[in-house]
């Protein structure tokens, strides 16, 4: 994100970094309020639609949801037009094109219209995504001037924004009078000089190629950016058509432009939220392994040694407990910055996980290399760490794995520095390890951890505790997440963070799992049996139990047996349950066929799968608290959730904000579209009995 808010103050010429945020910001909300937006079902039926599509249609939201496009239908297009278009998207392409629609007062509307075809596991459509805009004005504009002189009827033929004519070497014949009101230019001036005075520089070739198309082929397409007046840059789709009819500007071409800058800066955000970590603006978990793939793949033809280091922030809690969250944000930013400086331009970092990052040391020529170079990094990171009047030292622990020596598959690398990482941490943290084989093997406090949480799942030291889920608009109460205690007699309690780790990796958590769940939907049973009102809860599920080729079964089972409907169970899932495994997008489609409603956990951290929301198999988003606090204060995140709330709401999909601890926050929401949350404003983690006084009665 870094990278590309310096780049957008070079191409808008904004003074600060704040003035860019602000700028995203209003990318976000200038999205949701262009497009008009519909989704329907493989038959054609009307599933959603936005409030730009009832303000368009004068429909009521109501009236069109289980209708079909037919009650819209204007009588202009023929049978064979909708024929042509269900079969592009039956076979499931994308059709692109334009239709003129009625409107409930008999008015007409046009719209420039993109069907997405969205496909199952068989490759067949089930169901539709259209994005439409408003090109009314446009069309109307079209038939003014076809009324008014013969030029602008053969202009308009390609009519958009921005229409001028050029001769064949590029020299402007007549310019539309918005090319001064809305970029700026004196037309006088302007009709004299050359079309590539307002193209970027760099661009031209593509301007030159596609006048030399345009004039062996009539027409021709191209994207490139031009300058307006301001010296501001707009990126500008380009229509060339070549003038056959005979008349004054026979041989010529006519150019209309139809500014995307919007759009393309739209999509550059979200480009940059599917492989950047939003705070440090480094890699992200999923960009990581995929730039690591193609690292190993070039050190591989040198064949050459690459160290890869995996690093760990040494009680991090303990300074966002000490300072505050903001702090610790701040202090993750400073690594960022420090391993930025320090790396080569050829090295690759990523942020893992919250206080974990990687990064690779190329050309190191063996272990002795690569742990000296770990020790200098190292030792500049630890470097204390200044913020107003604070200042406050850090300690890392690291592990080193080298390639091809220890692993060949970026999966094994980061892997094996991971187990080395864990050694140094069993013995205390603040050091560094070399990647040996037996590196992670158990000390003795992790067994006998491991040991109690075996006896503990037997002997029932596990409790629930239930968070509530509000809807931010009405305030009242939409569900609860139930997460699970460990009270151990000895130990005392034992943070989840501790404990869900090792039962995950040493498939503890296959049996305490199917406790929780089981223990869930007897609490489910319960409330329902004392009178309350069904509030759906949800479990946790971690990637090791739905690797479980009996999950599905065992969900279904523990339900019937305690008497509970699939209404009254959600599913919580993490990001990784859905990366790139067909055989796990295949379980959760298996548990959302038994009617339960399953949910991402922790959206937008690890694989940050914002441009592939309308592919996961899901029906609600939770945005990770780390978007939602600093909110109030910070524009981009601002941006990054409305951006995520309009792609959600496009695919159908609901959205809770997680970590809710301010009013402010909850308005905010709000604003941008978020209609549950939860966090600590309206309350802890609450034993049943404590709960249960949220919950609204059934009236008898």
């Amino acid at each position: 994100m870094h990278d590309y808010i310096e780049m957008m103050q070079k191409m808008t010429g904004a003074g600060n970094k704040q003035d860019v945020e602000k700028m995203l910001g209003d990318i976000a909300f200038a999205l949701d309020k262009s497009a008009i937006v519909a989704i329907t079902d493989r038959t054609g039926k009307i599933t959603y639609v936005n409030e730009l599509f009832v303000k368009m249609s004068k429909y009521k939201s109501h009236e069109l949801i289980g209708s079909t496009h037919s009650m819209i239908n204007s009588g202009l297009h023929s049978k064979q037009f909708f024929k042509d278009m269900w079969a592009t998207i039956g076979r499931g392409d994308i059709w692109h094109g334009e239709i003129r629609n009625r409107a409930k007062d008999g008015s007409f509307y046009w719209v420039d219209t993109k069907i997405v075809p969205f496909l199952n596991e068989k490759g067949i459509p089930n169901r539709y995504i259209s994005i439409r805009y408003d090109i009314t004005e446009r069309k109307n504009l079209k038939e003014k001037i076809l009324k008014d002189a013969e030029v602008y009827r053969l202009i308009t033929e390609n009519a958009s924004d921005f229409i001028s004519v050029i001769d064949l070497e590029g020299n402007f014949r007549y310019v539309s009078p918005n090319h001064e009101s809305l970029l700026g230019y004196d037309l006088s001036k302007l009709q004299h000089t050359n079309f590539n005075t307002i193209v970027m520089d760099g661009d031209h070739p593509a301007l030159n190629r596609a006048l030399h198309l345009a004039k062996y082929s009539s027409t021709a397409t191209v994207e490139f950016r031009i300058i307006d007046n301001n010296r501001s840059v707009r990126m500008m789709k380009v229509n060339l058509h070549l003038i056959k009819e005979k008349g004054e500007y026979f041989n010529h071409l006519v150019v209309a432009m139809h500014d995307i800058t919007i759009q393309k800066e739209s999509e550059q955000l979200i480009r940059e939220l599917a492989f950047k970590d939003q705070l440090t603006s480094l890699l992200n978990r999923k960009a990581f392994s995929e730039k690591l793939y193609t690292v190993l793949e070039s050190a591989k033809k040198r064949e050459s040694t690459l160290g890869l280091v995996y690093l760990n922030i040494d009680r991090l809690r303990h300074v966002n407990d000490s300072f505050g969250h903001k702090i610790g944000d701040y202090a993750l930013s400073v690594i960022a910055n420090r391993l930025k400086t320090i790396l080569s331009d050829e090295d690759i970092i990523g942020r893992i996980s919250g206080d974990e990052f990687s990064f690779t040391l190329k050309d190191v020529k063996n272990e002795e290399e690569a742990e000296r170079l770990t020790a200098e990094i190292k030792s500049r990171l630890e470097m204390p760490i200044q913020s107003n009047e604070e200042s406050f030292s850090i300690s890392t622990s690291c592990g080193i794995a080298l390639f091809p020596k220890h692993a060949k598959t970026p999966t094994d690398l980061i892997m094996n520095a991971g187990k080395a990482l864990h050694y140094v941490k069993e013995h205390g943290g603040g050091d560094y390890q070399m990647f040996e084989p037996g590196t992670a093997a158990k000390t003795l406090e992790r067994i006998l951890l491991e040991n109690e949480l075996r006896k503990s799942v037997q002997m029932g030291y596990f409790t629930l505790e239930y968070q509530p889920k509000m809807n931010l608009v009405y305030g009242e109460l939409s569900g609860v997440e139930a997460l699970v205690r460990w009270n151990h007699p000895d130990l005392g309690r034992i943070p989840p963070d501790k404990f869900i780790p090792l039962a995950e990796e040493t498939k503890i958590i296959l049996p305490l799992g199917e406790w929780i769940l089981r223990e869930a939907c007897k609490q489910a049973a319960l409330w329902k049996l004392q009178g309350y009102a069904s509030i759906p809860i949800a479990v946790n599920m971690s990637t090791v139990q739905l690797e479980d080729p009996e999950i599905v079964e065992t969900i279904e089972r523990i339900m019937l047996e305690e008497g509970v409907g699939p209404e009254q169970i959600e599913i919580e899932l993490t990001e990784s349950s859905f990366a790139d495994r067909d055989e796990m997008r295949y379980t959760i489609q298996k548990i959302r066929d038994l009617g339960i409603v399953v949910a991402i956990d922790d959206f937008g951290t690890g694989y940050s799968t914002f441009s592939y929301i309308k592919e996961l198999p899901a029906d609600i988003l939770k945005i990770d608290m780390s978007f939602i606090r600093d909110i109030d204060v910070n524009e981009n995140s601002q941006a990054i959730v409305k951006a995520i709330v309009t792609l959600a709401d496009t695919a159908g999909l609901n959205v809770i904000g997680e970590g809710i601890e301010t009013i402010e926050q909850v308005g905010i929401l709000r604003r941008l579209g978020c209609r549950e949350g939860q966090g600590y404003l309206y309350s802890k983690p609450l034993p049943p009995d404590e709960i249960v006084y949220m919950f609204p009665k059934v009236e008898r």
